[in-house]
């Protein structure tokens, strides 16, 4: 596991908290997505390993000039974290679908459902034929 060098640490995971979340299936789930992107510095995104993240952009209140004030008593998850596999730089990059707007959800939607609305409108079609 990487080790965070206290001289060359810029704190990058201590400016964010992302959850992983149930994997959208309904509109009503998309919506929701649309709901948590309507808030300031939040995003969600799928990332590699398929997994569906909510991420929150917000400073750890522990964090004073690049440097955790609670260090030898920093909750387990801080302890556990591997710097190098940081995704603070890499998430626009790396994420098979990114939603940082709700505009984003939107069009993500549109195009899902109404390409399966079309689908099932032909299917229709070609039974009556």
């Amino acid at each position: 596991m990487g080790k965070c060098e206290a001289d060359k640490c810029n704190a990058k995971c201590c400016r964010y908290t992302a959850l992983v979340i149930d994997t959208p299936r309904s509109r009503k789930d998309f919506d929701d997505i649309r709901w948590f992107v309507c808030h300031e510095d939040v995003s969600v995104y799928k990332d590699q390993e398929d997994n569906w993240v909510l991420e929150f952009v917000s400073l750890c209140k522990n964090l004073k000039n690049n440097r955790c004030m609670i260090y030898d008593k920093r909750p387990d998850i801080c302890r556990d974290y591997n710097p190098d596999k940081c995704t603070a730089d890499s998430k626009d990059q790396d994420a098979k679908i990114l939603f940082k707007e709700p505009s984003d959800v939107e069009k993500f939607t549109a195009a899902r459902w109404d390409a399966k609305k079309k689908k099932k409108t032909t299917a229709a079609k070609k039974k009556k034929k």
